[in-house]
């Protein structure tokens, strides 16, 4: 194992790949423009920014910075990615990589991507002005963990969990403002959504879908279009604040949820709205106030109220 010193002019594909780096070295690279794609093959590579002044650019000619294929415990620490067609890293198969304190801006794609991917760590790094996504975890992407990232305008979603089986992903503590569509997209079986803020969403702060079982505790979604869509059953909101939006603050589709806590007021096309669609749902400890035309319209069957303060 060994700390291996590289500069703007070293290939860093070329040198992951050859026989003098070997599994837990350490890239300790220089300050400087580096102009390329970095393909990494090779588990428990550890790359790390000298002093947080690496910039790799695609010069808007390279598809993406880096790419981790198929690979376990790699870690990207402190690179500046910028300037790619497609996008700043990419984690395709393998397993608990590390993306850390990395800042991510002006791709055409999406700022950081993970596909088929499971229990990868994404913490801190600054995402803005992406062309689709800011986070995206796509095709079976498990069990990974989106914390205390900072994501700015996204031409889609700021974070996404796409599908259904997108499953069992933690969302704590992001910052995500100014989305064309959704700050918040969580599709996925089983996601945590815990103590985010989320504003300035053309669409919904927070929009749950596709999956169940969602968990959604103190977050903040706020000067969106709306605050919070819920699609899908058996989902736990509390001690959220949707407030300040200028359509609805909570609107739910769907049956058997638990909302529990929740502070909305001040929304401008209602406050927590059922369809008729949504049965069953268990409306507790709430403060709805302030809203126009009303702080609660249910459409739905069976939706159960206790100790909720409106007006």
């Amino acid at each position: 194992m060994a700390i291996i010193n590289v500069s703007p002019s070293d290939n860093l594909t070329d040198l992951i790949a050859s026989n003098a780096v070997s599994a837990g070295d350490v890239l300790l690279l220089a300050d400087g423009l580096y102009l390329q794609t970095v393909v990494i093959e090779k588990n428990f590579i550890r790359i790390i920014s000298r002093s947080g002044k690496a910039v790799f650019t695609g010069f808007s000619l390279l598809l993406d910075g880096f790419v981790l294929n198929g690979v376990t415990g790699v870690e990207i620490y402190g690179v500046t990615v910028r300037n790619y067609i497609q996008s700043g890293i990419v984690v395709i198969g393998g397993a608990a990589n590390r993306l850390v304190n990395n800042t991510i801006h002006d791709v055409g794609s999406n700022g950081i991507r993970i596909s088929g991917s499971t229990a990868n760590l994404v913490w801190k790094n600054n995402i803005r002005d992406v062309g689709f996504d800011g986070i995206l975890m796509i095709s079976g992407s498990t069990s990974n963990w989106v914390i205390c990232n900072d994501v700015k305008r996204s031409s889609r979603d700021g974070i996404e969990t796409f599908l259904s089986n997108d499953a069992n992903n933690a969302l704590i503590e992001n910052r995500v403002c100014d989305c064309d569509n959704n700050c918040f997209e969580a599709f996925g079986v089983n996601t945590l959504i815990l103590r985010n803020k989320a504003a300035k969403a053309g669409s919904s702060a927070y929009y749950i879908a596709s999956g169940s079982n969602t968990i959604c505790i103190e977050n903040e979604g706020v000067s969106s279009d709306r605050g919070a869509l819920v699609t899908i059953p058996n989902v736990f909101a509390a001690c959220n604040n949707f407030s300040n939006n200028s359509d609805t603050g909570l609107l739910s589709l769907a049956d058997f949820g638990i909302y529990q806590g929740n502070f909305i007021s001040r929304n401008r096309d209602s406050g927590l709205v059922f369809s008729e669609q949504a049965d069953y749902n268990f409306i507790y400890f709430n403060k709805i106030v302030c809203n126009e035309p009303a702080d609660i319209i249910d459409n739905g069957t069976g939706n159960n109220y206790l100790k909720n303060i409106t007006g």
